[in-house]
């Protein structure tokens, strides 16, 4: 008996579904294709592709959807030869095109044959159903039916609403259901005040379209309709006017209702009539065929044929030949159709292949690859189709050059490892996917797109794009070096110390979990920002006498601060001791000092504990409140024994005493500068911010060790080394704000589109600078919303002025106002005057000082005294130009423009400020806030902002986001840029736009070395000079990445057309 064994496996194959929606076929062709074709379909039914390519628009920039609306109303008049389908999809992206610029065309066209905007639409739907279920259905007829389609489809995602009662666009304003345009321009002419706010308002979100004209403060009128409607277009044409007249805010959300689609137009249906199919997705095919069969070989004789055709399967194919067809055609050449199968299934042109064969494979299908005339659509083909094709790979004769290529770049990568990066970022590869790919790529199209409007070279636009900035550090540190902090103990000169050892490679030494290293070196510094008169501060002081006492290794102290000082200060913003009310807190520091001072460190310890002690023992309560007669049973308890006149008489003294008093304030405003004040009991781990108890001390230290061993290890640090002046000096800073430092990621928004409208917001600012600086190039640009009727928006105003004045060659200040609609005129003559000013005088020296002294009088005279606000305006106008004259600045301008200016005028300005605050911004009405290139940082009631706030967002900023910036721009060769536009401010301007723009990317800051490989004979080179977009990648083509990747990145090419360099890296088989 003999024994055949047959083993073939079939490898994956993946299929890229572009089906844009049920136009035609899905191949022209007739030729069968080689490889398996698959389609999957979306659960919800079609949505219409003129819906999609608004909501595309409105992706790239919000006012495109508006753009595209007002562009296809208009070719509804012109365009009537749109006869099929593909005449509606060339009109429709006709349209899109024509409103966006060359480098977003093309990805245009691409997403929406990929339907990416689809489940936007569906996400409508279901708002549209919350809408109509909000109000009694109108319909009767039509409510069972639609409640039986909620029971079949619980998500509610499968079918488009019902249109109620038979309209196709309806207006929900929270209140009332709008079906006619007609009943919604009575409710915009009929008072407001009656329907009062007993009706709760729709609910905006982000990705809403609310129409440009819209006002802050107007009542929400939501539109559910389709664009291609009549319906559509009256509503459209009536809320756009109430819109400008500022009587409603108008958002449209696009939803065809079931029903409709013989009402909307032809090319507006194109897309509905079936379903969604979902491109980008691939299909794994993985077949496997193990055949035993076991004849008797002693029947087999001279002639016969090895099978039967009377007892085989014949219909299985054997190399692309179906035997049981040809048998059926050709029934006469049986013996020698069977011989060839015979002969097809012989040794010699087996499916199997011997496992010497297999061993340059790899290099093999390289070689096939490079050579192609299209190389990607090779690697797709072989990769997709192994088995039929893996026979002619292994006889084909290997180049020496590829495999020595191969070998020498899989000495600086490993053979099979898998990497991809997109203008110089690394992917994730594993999660990499066509849409999340098209997402990165229009990111960086979007960019590119906006460098060249700002008219930078586009080989400067490619280094941006390609530049990787630093890696943000969590690692920031409060410097907190000064003689205001007092410490308990030194480790490297205290006597309690000498028996450690001072060998600094201990701390290199294994020890067991838990265990500590007693090393004669300050390596740890615990240091305490506390309120002494606070429960919290006393406990913190227990705490680390605690540990103090246990030999613990670690260097203690204690930074003290009184928090009614600091609210004082926040309150008034004045410094003047007659105005510091005498509290309990600033006591204690002063006794504390005094302590210090004549009986040591110790014993001033000791008094802050005892406190603590009679606190506790008087009420026998820990949460009680300090009382005076507890700090002074404590001072005289310490000093009994050690003062030479009665501790009653020397504490009588030392509250009346100048020196101490003026210490403990300087102590204070060291915290309220330093910005610690905020977290009412402060601990700091070498300069970083811990929570303030023994357990979270205790874990920052093990989370600080590593860091301080793999400086000992590397010779950073060594027995002379400072190792707290090494780490402030590193990454210190001298101001501590956790909305800044600790608030979770920033928000950012792009500010290039408001630059580059011409009429944009940010056009009309003139910025403010350090004197004697406004020539120089500022990276760095503060934009404050103040809303000139807060004391909070006053104020941040003024610390805007300290910090110009304080100097700063880095940044410039511009001002944004916040004026109600309803503002009396005295605001809006203090805006108008602050206008004239930074336009007129912003060069001139005293021009801070005249700004901060109309801060001043405009908030004393009448943001604080309202009545006199309703004074004349004249002596608002001779006051100013009495300021102005006294700082050297001619008062004529001042008078003429405040004299005649117009309040109408300036209402639309102001106006024009707060959507953009409110609608790019999304900022609340009335938010005061800080825009540092682009980061928003607003500013609620309960925060304080002060000039230190803004230096410690310019040093952050510039270092993180702006600095390589700022290298790149400097050395552009500017070219269709007039010679006389190309000012420090041009510059600035640009550094702005490009910073915040760059900071919205969403992108790894990890990034690989690929121009080490050699891409000589083994790699895939595309070469586009004209493109942003550049991917490197290193895989091989015969595996699950080569796989996937080789269908996206032939996509990639056919649309986008980027430069590529692929090095192929085949793993040894």
């Amino acid at each position: 008996m003999g024994t055949r064994f047959k083993f073939v496996f079939c490898a994956v194959t993946i299929v890229i579904c572009l089906g844009v929606f049920g136009i035609g076929s899905v191949s022209a062709q007739n030729r069968r294709p080689k490889n398996v074709q698959a389609a999957v379909r979306a659960k919800w039914s079609g949505t219409p592709l003129l819906l999609e390519a608004g909501e595309l628009l409105s992706k790239e920039q919000k006012d495109l959807f508006w753009d595209f609306v007002e562009v296809w109303h208009q070719s509804e008049k012109d365009d009537v030869n749109s006869h099929n389908a593909k005449d509606c999809l060339r009109k429709i992206v006709k349209h899109g095109l024509s409103i966006l610029s060359e480098p977003l065309a093309s990805l245009f066209e691409f997403s929406l044959m990929l339907r990416s905007a689809s489940p936007t639409l569906v996400l409508y739907r279901q708002l549209a159903e919350e809408s109509l279920s909000s109000f009694p259905p109108v319909d009767e007829s039509n409510s069972s039916e639609h409640v039986e389609g909620k029971r079949s489809d619980p998500l509610n995602v499968s079918l488009n609403p019902k249109s109620p009662n038979g309209k196709c666009c309806w207006v929900d304003t929270g209140g009332a259901l709008f079906l006619d345009a007609a009943d919604l321009k009575i409710w915009l002419h009929s008072p407001r005040e009656s329907s009062g706010d007993s009706f709760q308002q729709p609910e905006i979100f982000e990705f809403d379209h609310i129409h440009f004209d819209s006002s802050v403060g107007s009542p929400v009128a939501v539109l559910y309709g389709a664009l291609g409607t009549d319906c559509f277009r009256e509503f459209h044409l009536t809320l756009v006017e109430a819109a400008k007249e500022g009587k409603v805010k108008y958002v449209a959300r696009q939803v065809l209702p079931s029903g409709c689609d013989a009402e909307i137009d032809h090319c507006g249906a194109v897309g509905t009539r079936d379903s969604v199919n979902l491109g980008g997705y691939g299909v794994e095919l993985a077949l496997k065929n193990m055949e035993y069969k076991a004849m008797d070989d002693s029947t087999i004789k001279k002639g016969v044929t090895l099978e039967d055709p009377r007892t085989e399967d014949l219909s299985q194919e054997v190399r692309g030949f179906i035997f049981s067809k040809i048998l059926e055609r050709r029934p006469e050449l049986t013996s020698e159709i069977m011989a060839f199968r015979d002969y097809l299934l012989s040794s010699t042109v087996s499916d199997t292949l011997d496992v010497w064969e297999l061993k340059d494979l790899g290099h093999q299908t390289a070689q096939r690859i490079v050579h192609a005339s299209d190389p990607l659509q090779a690697m797709q083909e072989i990769n997709q189709n192994f088995p039929s094709i893996v026979s002619s790979l292994s006889r084909m004769k290997l180049n020496d050059s590829v495999k020595d290529e191969i070998s020498a770049n899989q000495r600086m990568i490993p053979p099979g490892k898998s990497l991809m990066a997109l203008n110089g970022a690394l992917l994730n590869i594993e999660d990499i996917d066509l849409y999340l790919l098209v997402d990165l790529v229009h990111q960086d199209l979007s960019l590119a797109d906006q460098f060249s409007k700002l008219k930078i070279p586009h080989s400067t636009a490619r280094k941006l794009l390609s530049t990787v900035p630093p890696p943000e550090s969590n690692m920031l540190r409060v410097d907190f070096r000064s003689n205001h902090v007092h410490y308990l103990n030194n480790l490297e000169e205290d006597a309690m110390y000498k028996r450690w050892r001072n060998n600094l490679n201990e701390i290199l030494m294994p020890v067991f979990p838990g265990q500590l290293r007693y090393i004669r070196k300050n390596l740890f510094y615990a240091i305490s920002v506390i309120d002494p008169a606070t429960v919290c501060g006393l406990e913190s002081i227990d705490m680390i006498t605690s540990l103090y006492e246990n030999n613990f290794p670690m260097r203690f102290g204690v930074v003290l601060y009184s928090s009614k000082f600091i609210k004082q200060i926040e309150t008034s913003g004045d410094e003047d001791d007659s105005k510091i009310e005498e509290d309990i807190s600033s006591l204690i520091i002063r006794l504390f000092i005094y302590i210090k001072e004549n009986h040591g460190i110790q014993t001033a310890f000791q008094f802050l504990s005892n406190i603590n002690k009679l606190r506790i023992d008087s009420d026998g309560a820990d949460d009680d409140a300090l009382e005076m007669h507890h700090v002074e049973g404590a001072f005289v308890e310490i000093v009994l024994s050690k003062a030479k006149s009665p501790p009653q008489d020397l504490l009588l003294k030392l509250e009346k005493e100048q020196t101490y008093k003026e210490l403990s304030q300087e102590s204070s405003m060291f915290v309220f500068k330093l910005g610690l004040a905020k977290l009412q009991c402060g601990l700091l781990m070498n300069g970083l911010v811990v929570d303030s108890n023994e357990e979270a001390l205790i874990n920052s230290m093990n989370d600080e060790l590593p860091r301080i061993q793999e400086q000992v290890y590397y010779g950073h640090i060594n027995s002379r080394t400072d190792v707290l002046d090494k780490f402030l000096s590193e990454s210190g800073t001298t101001r501590y704000n956790p909305q800044i430092i600790a608030g979770g990621k920033p928000r950012f928004v792009s500010l290039s589109t408001y630059v580059l409208g011409g009429e944009g917001v940010l056009n009309d600012i003139n910025y403010l600078h350090s004197p004697e600086t406004m020539d120089d190039l500022k990276p760095v640009t503060h934009l404050l919303a103040v809303n000139v009727a807060s004391k909070k928006g006053m104020k941040l105003l003024h610390e805007g002025l300290y910090y110009l004045m304080d100097g700063s060659n880095a940044a410039r200040v511009g001002v944004l106002f916040i004026v109600n609609q309803h503002a009396d005129v005295s605001s809006l003559l203090f805006v108008k005057m602050f206008e004239i000013t930074a336009s007129s005088y912003s060069h001139k020296k005293k021009v801070l000082n005249f700004l901060s002294q109309m801060c001043t009088l405009y908030e004393h005279n009448y943001l604080l005294a309202p009545s006199k606000a309703a004074e004349s305006t004249q002596a608002f106008i001779d006051k100013v130009c009495e300021l102005a004259e006294a700082n050297g600045l001619s008062s004529k301008p001042y008078r003429s423009a405040l004299s005649e200016f117009s309040a109408d005028k300036l209402r639309k300005y102001v106006n024009k400020v707060a959507q953009f605050l409110y609608r790019e911004l999304r900022l609340e009405s009335g938010v005061n806030a800080v825009i540092t290139n682009g980061r928003v940082t607003p500013l609620n009631d309960e925060s304080t902002f002060l000039s230190h706030d803004l230096r410690l967002l310019e040093s952050l900023e510039f270092a993180q986001r702006i600095k390589h910036i700022v290298e790149i721009i400097e050395e552009v060769k500017w070219q269709d840029v007039d010679p006389d536009t190309l000012t420090s401010k041009f510059i600035s301007d640009t550094i702005m736009c490009v910073s915040s723009s760059m900071a919205m990317r969403d992108r790894s800051s990890e990034s690989a070395r690929f121009d080490i490989l050699n891409a000589e004979y083994s790699a895939i080179v595309l070469n586009n000079e004209n493109s942003s977009i550049h991917i490197d990648a290193v895989f091989d083509p015969l595996s699950p990445y080569g796989q996937k990747l080789s269908s996206i990145l032939r996509v990639l090419w056919k649309y986008i057309r980027p430069s590529m360099r692929i090095v192929l890296n085949p793993m040894v088989r």
